[in-house]
Order: structure tokens, then sequence, then C-alpha cells
């Protein structure tokens, strides 16, 4: 082969080779702003309704006395301080604790924890999560039901205990406004929103009292939630409840 057509060949192929780098580096650059535009499109954002509720204090969706209930402070060592390891995570944006006694010595506690974002990789702990991680044992987790205001919520149940201290616990948890059944749902629900770039917040109520005998402990609970749920105003038992 001439000499000059060697040179042809091989100055083609050098040509080529710059076409394909060209080429590559605006393929590159492309797939950056388009990376740029879906992370600002789809990243994943709060409910908008979220921002309204992160504004409200627990302490104004709660209130300090109804009925025959009243707060006690003097036994606020009562509360095992359950959130103490999500707090360090920064896992929880708002938590309540308070301890409640009413006209015949009966006390219960109530604790709330309120979350802006609850994301499948960041979430608030369960009572049976949270208290078996503080050293209870942890028995007879199951779902139930409480009448409050003639409509039936779905509620969890558990016993929590260590020595000296039996713990009767229920809850309910709500997952943006709506009140969640079980944990299923609660999953089902958080995948449902984060596939549209949705993320929920969460709240979670927890109603407890020190006593042995669960099954009395359950109707303690039932009776003073309904009591609470009846001093609160529509806006409130929205907020808490989900209608």
């Amino acid at each position: 082969m001439p000499c000059w057509a060697c040179s042809y060949l091989i100055l083609a192929r050098m040509c080529a080779m710059a076409d394909r780098k060209e080429a590559a580096a605006w393929l590159m650059a492309l797939s950056m702003i388009v990376t740029a535009v879906f992370s600002h499109v789809f990243l994943p954002k709060p409910l908008a309704e979220a921002q309204a509720r992160a504004n409200t204090p627990l302490e104004q969706l709660f209130p300090a006395q109804f009925g025959a209930w009243r707060l006690d402070p003097s036994s606020a060592a009562l509360i095992r301080p359950a959130f103490e390891q999500a707090k360090r995570f920064q896992m929880y944006d708002q938590v309540l604790e308070r301890t409640y006694l009413d006209a015949y010595g009966r006390r219960v506690m109530l604790s709330v924890a309120y979350g802006r974002q609850q994301s499948v990789g960041l979430q608030m702990h369960r009572p049976e999560v949270c208290y078996k991680a503080g050293g209870f044992h942890i028995a007879n987790v199951h779902a139930g039901e409480m009448a409050l205001l003639g409509r039936k919520v779905a509620v969890t149940r558990l016993f929590a205990s260590m020595v000296g201290r039996p713990e009767p616990i229920t809850y309910w948890r709500l997952l943006g406004n709506e009140l969640m059944v079980d944990e299923q749902q609660f999953k089902v629900r958080q995948l449902s929103l984060g596939a549209t770039g949705a993320i929920p917040d969460g709240l979670l109520v927890r109603i407890s009292s020190i006593d042995d005998e669960p099954a009395g402990a359950y109707k303690l609970h039932a009776e003073f939630a309904q009591a609470m749920v009846q001093a609160m105003s529509p806006a409130q038992r929205q907020r808490v409840l989900g209608w």
C-alpha cells in the first residue's frame, strides 16, 4: 500500500476517534443535564399539607385536662424515655409525654411522636420495637379496636414488662392524615406515596399504664381515650384520628 494511502487511513481513523470522543462528551453532558432535571422534578418531597401539621405544636392538640383527668406533674418519672434513641437520631420532629391522674388515683401515660418525613428508610419506631430496645420483654402484640365517639378505631395492643414495671400499651398511627389499620397497610401506603414522589408525615399516639392485668388496663385506656377525644375540637380530632 502506498505511503500516502496509509497516511490517509491513519488520519481518517484519528478523525473518527476524535468524533467519537466528542460525541461521548456531548452524550455525557446531556445525561448530566437530564439527571439534574429529573432529580429536581421527581425528587421525593414532603406532602404539602404536612408543613401545616409540622407547625402545630403537639401541646395544642392534646388537652391538659378533660373529664375526670388532670395532668400529674409529680409522676413524670413514670414515663420511661422509650423515645430517647429516636431523638438522638432526629427521627422525630416533636415528642409529647404526659402523665394524667383521675379522681380515683388511676394514672395513665400519654406519649405522642410526630415525624415530618416517614420514608421507607426513616420512620418512627413502633412501641414493640422501642420497648424491646429499652430492655423490656414484649408479649401478646395484637390488633384491637376502641369505640371513640361511636366509631371504631383500629389500635395495636401489647404487654411490655421488666422487673418492677408491667406496662400494657395501646397505640395507633397515622400516615399523612390517614389512620393506619396495621403494619401491612402502613407499608403499602408508604410505598404508594413514595412512588409518586411524596414523603408523608406520621403521628403515633401511645397510651399506657403500670398494671399487671392487661385486660383491665386496656379498658382503662379506652375510657381515657374516649374522654380525651370528647374534649377535642373537630380540627384536633382530624389531626389525631384522621376523621
